[in-house]
């Protein structure tokens, strides 16, 4: 029998957890799978219903919403649930200031719900720390990295990058709210010289707050406010490099889809960019949680040699393999299927 798997998302969004699910639904098809996806904001309870009968695993797409949905509906059909948990359980929660009553709920919940996958040990590490400890001998976790499918466009080794002499271009791409600190870059570019260039490609609830710390910059035509992009392969082709300034990740869609590019990505040393680059580019972070540090570390990647760039960030891009990231969630969902 063909598998069939539901995959449920909170919504139909753009970011890098959408981006994410959408590999994963379109490897599963490659690989001769059927697949639905539900978006729980464009569904009703009957329609739930009615795709959770036909499908043999219930896959949520996150930990919060969706997974509460995928339990209530593998309790009701006896169907079989994953939960893909993407972000730092405790770090969220405490940025969302959930209250006890929560709290008490996710505990209550996740010791009930059988299988985990998370995008990262960072994440994986950060939910243990929230549950105080393993959970039982019948629950099974997971680490699965995130894949990339966009392609470099630099086909030769250290080829240079069409940008304007002396005007260095660094790019923001993601959502403009409070634990992506996006403000933290306005200040890195004052601490550069003048010649470099930010753009933040984004919406979100700082916006205003941006437009109004970065006048000077904005007036001096050194900050860009961009707004939401189409997201595909040109996305990150006009930049010289992308800046992460997120208190945290999960496993970074942008900096994965900017090597994918061949534009280099300097982050904050958070545990998941640790993860993902540390023991192959650690030039990469900065050394401290500043902005300083942050200008820092996007003046000596400039400076380095571009070849020395490019394979440092085609080793990185073989961990994160498309072909390895279905054939490890196919293994899961096929393990998720077999009686207990």
């Amino acid at each position: 029998m063909t598998p069939h798997v539901l995959l449920l998302q909170e919504g139909q969004a753009t970011g890098g957890v959408s981006t994410i699910a959408g590999i994963l639904g379109q490897s599963l098809l490659q690989a001769g799978w059927l697949a639905t996806v539900l978006a729980l904001n464009k569904s009703n309870w009957r329609q739930r219903l009615v795709a959770a009968r036909l499908c043999d695993v219930i896959l949520a797409s996150n930990n919060f919403r969706s997974a509460y949905v995928a339990w209530a509906l593998g309790l009701l059909l006896r169907k079989p649930v994953v939960v893909w948990v993407h972000g730092p359980l405790k770090e969220v929660l405490a940025q969302a200031g959930a209250i006890a009553i929560k709290r008490a709920w996710l505990h209550w919940l996740y010791r009930r719900l059988p299988q985990f996958v998370f995008v990262s040990k960072a994440s994986r590490d950060s939910f243990l720390d929230f549950m105080g400890g393993p959970l039982g001998p019948q629950q099974r976790m997971d680490v699965i990295a995130n894949t990339v499918t966009l392609h470099a466009t630099a086909s030769d080794e250290g080829a240079p990058r069409p940008s304007l002499p002396g005007q260095p271009r660094l790019a923001y791409i993601g959502r403009l709210s409070e634990e992506k600190q996006p403000i933290l870059l306005l200040d890195m570019l004052r601490l550069l010289p003048r010649e470099f260039h930010l753009t933040l490609v984004g919406d979100g609830p700082l916006r205003d707050a941006l437009a109004q710390a970065g006048a000077d910059l904005l007036a001096g035509g050194r900050l860009t406010l961009a707004g939401p992009q189409a997201h595909g392969p040109n996305l990150y082709e006009p930049w010289d490099m992308t800046v992460l300034s997120s208190r945290y990740e999960g496993c970074p869609m942008t900096l994965l889809e900017s090597f994918a590019m061949d534009v280099p990505c300097v982050g904050l040393p958070i545990a998941a960019l640790k993860e993902v680059v540390g023991d192959v580019a650690p030039y990469l972070l900065a050394r401290d949680h500043t902005a300083h540090a942050l200008a820092d570390a996007v003046q000596t990647v400039m400076a380095m040699p571009r070849a020395q760039l490019h394979a440092d960030m085609a080793r990185v891009l073989l961990r994160h393999d498309v072909k390895d990231f279905a054939q490890r969630w196919q293994t899961v969902l096929l393990a998720a299927l077999q009686p207990c």
